[in-house]
């Protein structure tokens, strides 16, 4: 009796395995997301970053050298990363105290400015003599909480983006605030706001989290690019807070998507952290006559 139900069940189920397997080698292919112009974001050149990067919140590009700058949540310092030799060592030592929860580092001439997600910049000086790092904190007492730090040549300032402050509570927006490098000074107002329901409408998406988690100025067409790790978004501005396009970002390629950084020729790094395996850095080679 055994015998004979075997005997019945086994060809039923050797033709349900011989459709699974087909259907996974022709009719399952891998989705294929939206790029901006100039990139194909689903072909990145990847790299596996080390445990010392497993918490990787920011990056800046380093000059023409071919490196990046890169901080992590826990390392109270910078380390820079060398693209041609793909090896990782210090770049200054310890700077700012334990457990000040950097999120993002940005470099300007010969200075290196870390974001805590309180607002606090520290200003790293590069010298080879004794290093006085100076820190500025955010005119505010509100809760607030920053991940993304640029810089903004048109007016010489570090420009830090609220993910998520008390201000833009229920107001669909996020709010950018400018740090003057001349003077040294927060401005007392507001430098723009981006307005969260003009993301969704582009993304068609009512349910899109836009909580900026990093950011920089594209170098060739000056517009400002913005990564959501929180809804896994790729969005492009104007330096001046205008929504001008919105991208989702493919989840298993972008985990945690929290440092973004361009080469002078438009290439594009974006850094993950090690949330779901090992931290990566991506890097997206730019043409200027791709289209989208």
């Amino acid at each position: 009796m055994m015998n004979q139900l075997n005997q019945t069940k086994c060809p039923a189920l050797i033709g349900t395995l011989l459709v699974c397997a087909i259907t996974l080698l022709f009719g399952c292919k891998e989705q294929s997301y939206t790029s901006p112009e100039g990139y194909d974001i689903n072909k990145p050149q990847k790299e596996n970053l080390g445990k010392v990067l497993n918490e990787i919140s920011g990056i800046s590009f380093n000059g023409d050298n071919n490196t990046l700058l890169a901080i992590s949540d826990s390392k109270p310092k910078v380390l820079e990363i060398n693209l041609n030799k793909q090896k990782l060592k210090d770049y200054t030592d310890r700077v700012v105290p334990p457990n000040s929860d950097i999120e993002d580092v940005v470099k300007v001439d010969s200075a290196v400015y870390m974001l805590s997600s309180k607002g606090i910049i520290f200003e790293v000086p590069r010298r080879k003599d004794s290093i006085q790092v100076r820190s500025y904190t955010f005119p505010s007492t509100d809760q607030n909480d920053f991940e993304t730090l640029y810089y903004d040549p048109s007016v010489n300032s570090l420009i830090m983006v609220c993910k998520k402050c008390p201000v833009d509570k229920g107001k669909n927006m996020r709010t950018a605030y400018r740090f003057d490098l001349a003077n040294k000074q927060f401005d007392s107002a507001a430098f723009y706001t981006f307005s969260t329901e003009d993301v969704k409408k582009l993304l068609k998406d009512d349910n899109a989290k836009f909580e900026p988690s990093a950011a920089a100025i594209h170098p060739i067409n000056k517009r400002l690019y913005i990564l959501s790790s929180a809804g896994n978004l790729l969005v492009i501005a104007d330096t001046r807070g205008k929504i001008i396009e919105a991208y989702e970002l493919n989840p298993e390629q972008f985990p945690q998507a929290e440092g973004i950084a361009f080469a002078p020729n438009g290439d594009m790094f974006i850094s993950n952290e090690g949330k779901y395996g090992a931290p990566t850095l991506q890097e997206f080679k730019y043409h200027q006559d791709k289209k989208n």
